[in-house]
């Protein structure tokens, strides 16, 4: 099957740069025009829920369906997650001159789950970068009781705020620095298509679907090529340095066959 072409360019405007980088996300209308997230849409589901865990693997009280690597599965969530209308933007909103990619994962929210807590993507990326990139897009429209993506503007500015992985106690914990730190919380709805481009060390999660529908996103996220390997200092980031990164040591380039570069 032949997929759309995801090669042109997205105009980037000085103030989305200067929004990106003063809160440390921003919304994108209309990266993919209808047609293309429709066609994408489809291959994306394919290749998700025939990989989302079953049985044991599953938990009642998930706060969404999750699966990662989908690219080495599938062409057309391929032709998607290697885009370089993506990695453009990235590159852009973070003034570097060329992009890897680190993963990509399919995030579905089950009509009636619960909220996704409160974290920060750098827990788990072992990448010595303040500006590794997670772009968020949804499949179908998601309005705001569905559970879009929301952020704690600004965060992003202190880094690492502690040892805290997707759980309840993040939940509270984060909850309470962004009440002392005085940041807002943004959410809004957004059309198919939209995307959301975060950096890595902002504070970000999800509300409840409260709706009827399934909240379908698919997840791509980006580093600044000649980033290196950071320290494996928890048992996620040695996961995602043997899984994401080709088995990589901390002070090597993060440069493996697994992360292409995809802009320019």
């Amino acid at each position: 099957m032949t997929y759309p072409d995801l090669s042109s360019e997205y105009p980037i405007t000085t103030d989305q740069i200067d929004a990106y980088q003063r809160d440390g996300h921003v919304r994108l209308p209309g990266v993919c025009s209808p047609e293309e997230v429709g066609v994408y849409r489809k291959a994306i589901n394919e290749a998700a829920f025939a990989n989302f865990p079953t049985g044991e693997d599953l938990l009642d009280d998930r706060p969404f369906l999750q699966t990662l690597n989908l690219r080495f599965k599938h062409d057309g969530v391929k032709a998607f997650v290697l885009a370089r209308r993506f990695a453009r933007i990235v590159a852009l909103l973070n003034g570097v001159d060329a992009v890897r990619i680190f993963h990509e994962q399919a995030l579905f929210k089950e009509a009636g789950s619960g909220l996704s807590a409160w974290h920060q993507d750098q827990y788990y990326w072992p990448l010595a970068t303040d500006r590794a990139t997670g772009m968020w897009m949804p499949l179908v429209d998601v309005s705001t009781d569905m559970g879009p993506i929301c952020f704690a503007s600004g965060s992003h500015r202190d880094g690492y705020l502690g040892h805290y992985k997707i759980s309840d106690e993040a939940q509270s914990v984060f909850e309470n620095v962004i009440k002392e730190k005085g940041w807002s919380v943004h959410q809004e709805p957004m059309k198919a298509g939209d995307a959301t481009f975060h950096n890595a060390w902002i504070i970000h999660g999800a509300t409840a679907n409260a709706t009827d529908r399934m909240r379908e996103a698919m997840i791509v996220t980006y580093y600044p090529d000649g980033t290196k390997v950071d320290d494996l200092i928890n048992p996620s980031r040695i996961n995602d340095a043997k899984v994401f990164l080709g088995g990589k040591k901390p002070g090597d380039l993060a440069d493996s066959q697994l992360n292409t570069v995809v802009y320019p």
